[in-house]
């Protein structure tokens, strides 16, 4: 009897272990199902048809942030997207670039300018200075924006000569390359590991944002675990 008893209780838990996983299984299955009913391709985000060629960096899902100065709501993106990659800096890697075309480049060209002297705090400050379009045209003429440089101590005449010196048009070029490559026909436009997209459809709310990136960042996650 004694043993019929051990015998019984040890069914009982692996019963109750059986039933446990398969709870687990089943919530997990259910959550994934209610993510995909929550976020939609072609409404939250979209996919490329074909995933970029792209240098990924290992275990990170890389953030790639496309933006303009002239651009009313990229000064918010930025700030969202860099303080969720400082959240999750263990797994998130975030970059972001000049849009850039053959025929529309001061951005890009700006930007790097900027970039080579080392004074990356002040295209933010100008990223945040033109979100009035009136603004913006006014400091998208090389003399005023002379002057506002001036005004945050950017040495006027070593950014001119930055400006048009052959290796920002190098990374102009690239700029071009990349705008294309990546098949930017907005802004902002944010690229998750060269696979999805996200574009202001999604991008105007933070807590939105937040939502559907947790959602691609674990969707990369587990499609690089499949593999």
């Amino acid at each position: 009897m004694k043993y019929l008893s051990i015998l019984f209780l040890l069914l009982c838990s692996s019963m109750a272990w059986a039933d446990n996983n398969a709870l687990q299984k089943n919530t997990a299955e259910l959550a994934s199902t209610e993510n995909e009913k929550t976020f939609q391709d072609g409404r939250d985000y979209f996919s490329y048809t074909t995933p970029i060629n792209m240098q990924l960096e290992k275990g990170r899902v890389q953030i790639q942030s496309f933006f303009d100065y002239d651009c009313r709501t990229c000064v918010n993106v930025q700030d969202i997207l860099v303080l969720y990659q400082e959240l999750n800096s263990d797994r998130v890697s975030y970059e972001e670039y000049p849009i850039a075309t053959a025929n529309a480049h001061y951005s890009a060209q700006v930007f790097y300018s900027l970039h080579q002297m080392k004074r990356d705090d002040v295209s933010d400050l100008l990223l945040f200075e033109t979100t009035e379009v009136s603004r913006y045209i006014e400091l998208a003429k090389l003399e005023n924006l002379s002057v506002w440089l001036q005004q945050h101590q950017v040495d006027e005449k070593r950014f001119n000569n930055i400006f048009y010196a052959n290796s920002t048009i190098k990374l102009v070029n690239s700029a071009i390359a990349r705008t294309e490559k990546y098949g930017v026909f907005t802004y902002p436009f944010v690229v998750i590991n060269g696979k999805y997209v996200l574009t202001i459809s999604t991008l105007y709310n933070d807590d939105y944002t937040f939502a559907v990136l947790d959602y691609l960042v674990n969707k990369v996650i587990l499609e690089q675990q499949d593999k």
